[in-house]
Formats: structure tokens, C-alpha cells, sequence
């Protein structure tokens, strides 16, 4: 019995809102701030919303799926249908409804254990190919398998990318504990290094300007980009 989950990095990442959302309830209620309550029970309400989308799990046995404790045998599909609107399938047991999280790293493979291959269900290649930059990167879609090299490979570059950022960021932060002159030198260094590596990221994958970026694992024009980082 084979289980798909969601990688921990996915729920890992979740902590900040949490983090950030129960110190602005706090400061709301401290200075009674209208403006951090109301952000603050928003970021709350979507850290327990993703946390919860996050906790997907579904086994594929020999018969069938298994979800929640539940059995949904293969023979009693009806039919898939995508909800682009919350970025998942549902798949229809005969009135039973079984949600399918696209973010679900092997959710193609779900559809080939029931007989279905993914380029069948209507309306879904041209939504994921209609996706593009962060929404790969942050963990709400995740490609086919014939696609996961390309995507492997990109979020290597992406995060390489934020690495660089965040250590710049981190030369700056230093460049304030030092004494003047030196402290200046480096904070400047490390914010120009930041907003560098912010404005030019390689090969357009997450750009701030134009919507975000490119990417796409699924376009031929990524895929060559990674053939070519191979070699």
C-alpha cells in the first residue's frame, strides 16, 4: 500500500502566518489597533485553512483508494472533475465526492491507479497550463511526473535564488550591529545585493513585474532550459 502526502516542507513553511498572525491579535489587543486585528485573525484563518488542505493523505490499495478511513473501490468511479476555483479535482464515487488537491505531489498517479489518465479529464491541461510562476513554487500545484525533473530543477534555482537574498539580507541586518563606517559599508552592500538578486531572477521562473513570472513545468520552453542545466 502506497501513501501520497504532502512534503514537510509544505506545512513548515505555514508556522510564520501563525506566528505572525497570534503577534498582531496580540498587539491588537494591546493597542486595540483595529487594522492588526482584522490581519491577524486573516493570517490565523489561513494558516488553519492550509494547514488543514496540507494534512491530505489517501493510500492507493490494490482495489482502490483509501481517504480518512474510508474505501473508495476503483469500480465505482464515475467521473473526475477539476474545481480550478480551490485548484483540486473531485472525484465522483457515485455521489460520494473524493477531493483531489493538485498541490498533492503524485495526484496523476492517483488518476493512473483508477484508470485515468490526467490529459482526460476536461478543462485540466489547459489549467495547469494556463498557470504560471509562484503558484509552482509555493507548493498549491504540482506537475505530472512526465514533469518532475523540470520542476525539481527549478525549484533548486528558486530557492538558490531566495538563499541569496536572505543572506544578503542577513549582511545587512549584521551592517547595523556594527560601528559606523564598516556598519554602513556592509548594510549597504547587502541591501543592494538583496535588490539585486529581487529584480533579476534567473531565467524570468518568479519575476515581481508582469504578473509573477514564466514558469512553467509543463512548457517545452522550461524543459529545455533543464535539458540544457544537465548538460
Amino acid at each position: 500500500m502506497e501513501e501520497l502526502a504532502f512534503p514537510a516542507w509544505v506545512r513548515w513553511r505555514l508556522w510564520w502566518a501563525l506566528l505572525l498572525g497570534a503577534f498582531l491579535l496580540a498587539f491588537a489587543l494591546w493597542a486595540r489597533e483595529l487594522w492588526s486585528l482584522l490581519l491577524g485573525v486573516l493570517l490565523l484563518g489561513a494558516f488553519a485553512l492550509h494547514f488543514r488542505r496540507t494534512g491530505y493523505a489517501v493510500a492507493l490499495e490494490p482495489e482502490g483508494l483509501r481517504y480518512e478511513g474510508r474505501f473508495y473501490p476503483r469500480g465505482a468511479l464515475k467521473g473526475v472533475r477539476l474545481d480550478p476555483l480551490l485548484g483540486r479535482l473531485r472525484l465522483d464515487f457515485g455521489g460520494d465526492g473524493l477531493p483531489l488537491p493538485l498541490g498533492l505531489p503524485g495526484w496523476d498517479e492517483v488518476l493512473a491507479h483508477l484508470g485515468v489518465g490526467w490529459r482526460e479529464v476536461e478543462g485540466l491541461e489547459d489549467y495547469l497550463l494556463g498557470q504560471r510562476g509562484l503558484v509552482w513554487f509555493l507548493g498549491s500545484l504540482y506537475p505530472p511526473r512526465e514533469a518532475e525533473g523540470v520542476h525539481a530543477w527549478a525549484l533548486g534555482v528558486y530557492r538558490r535564488h531566495f538563499r541569496r537574498i536572505y543572506g544578503a539580507l542577513a549582511l545587512a541586518g549584521a551592517g547595523l550591529l556594527l560601528p559606523e563606517g564598516l556598519g554602513t559599508v556592509l548594510f549597504a552592500l547587502g541591501l543592494g545585493l538583496a535588490l539585486w538578486w529581487l529584480l533579476f531572477f534567473p531565467h524570468d521562473m518568479v519575476h515581481l513585474r508582469g504578473g509573477g513570472g514564466r514558469y512553467n513545468p509543463l512548457d517545452p520552453e522550461f524543459r529545455k532550459l533543464w535539458e540544457e542545466a544537465r548538460g
